[in-house]
């Protein structure tokens, strides 16, 4: 028997040994959150809206003291729905490039922001699909990168 390729039981990690405790970050979601949007390229779509998915997972740097009586100690993700609402509300879209960039630019306004991903998902854009859309990530750096360009 070849024993090269054996995996032997003491030498598999638990998933708490994989944490690196020292990185100082949390990871804050909004699964499928579902809002009725106006946007499109289309003339039709000017003036209706339509459904759109929405997932964020936002890294976040660790406070170092979190406080239960005080939700400014912590990135909340009902904030990040009431700002996603706000921007949706304010107007049509073109495209969902811009909105996510809407998003991005309304959210990195909190410092503990490092980095976000954004998927925009609008569920009735092709008939033969479950939906059609974007993935965008974006990093505090990269935003500063780009502007001072």
């Amino acid at each position: 028997m070849n024993t090269k390729n054996v995996l032997k039981l003491n030498q598999l990690k638990s998933q708490a040994e994989l944490i690196d405790n020292n990185s100082g970050y949390d990871l804050i979601f909004l699964n499928d959150f579902l809002v009725q949007a106006n946007i499109g390229v289309y003339k039709y779509e000017k003036n209706i809206t339509q459904p759109l998915r929405i997932n964020i997972v936002a890294k976040v740097r660790n406070p170092k003291k979190i406080n239960d009586d005080n939700l400014q100690s912590v990135v909340c993700y009902n904030q990040i729905s009431r700002k996603i609402k706000k921007i949706i509300k304010s107007g049509h879209t073109v495209l969902l490039e811009k909105l996510a960039e809407k998003i991005f630019e309304e959210c990195f306004k909190n410092k503990r922001i490092e980095t976000m991903k954004i998927r925009l998902e609008k569920l009735d854009a092709i008939q033969d699909a479950k939906s059609a859309g974007i993935e965008i990530e974006r990093s505090r750096a990269e935003k500063w990168r780009t502007s001072i360009i």
